[in-house]
């Protein structure tokens, strides 16, 4: 569980984007937002989950597929989703933020 709120993380990174797509290339509503039925439902994901040490701040956390989230868990660094391996890779110079990347 995050403190954020999924409509108000969609809000900051897509602006008024009805629709976008996730890391691994699945396409998320904003309309889903609190959906959990939806095919299109977006979910908020610790890229460094808290249960391996990572903190609930917006530098680690992307919003994705419920699909997508669901592939990668608790995984990290590496895992897999949507038939494609990923990594997560800290920015050089912080603690908590972090990139995905496809390897």
């Amino acid at each position: 569980m995050s403190k954020y709120n999924t409509i108000d993380v969609w809000n900051y990174v897509y602006g008024n984007k009805e629709r976008a797509y996730d890391y691994t290339g699945r396409l998320m509503l904003k309309s889903a937002c609190g959906n959990p039925y939806s095919e299109y439902h977006p979910t908020l994901d610790h890229i460094r989950p808290i249960s391996k040490g990572g903190c609930d701040v917006l530098e680690n956390i992307v919003i994705c597929h419920r699909d997508t989230n669901e592939e990668k868990a608790d995984s990290f660094p590496h895992w897999k989703a949507n038939g494609r391996n990923f990594r997560a890779k800290r920015v050089k110079g912080t603690r908590t933020e972090y990139e995905i990347e496809e390897i």
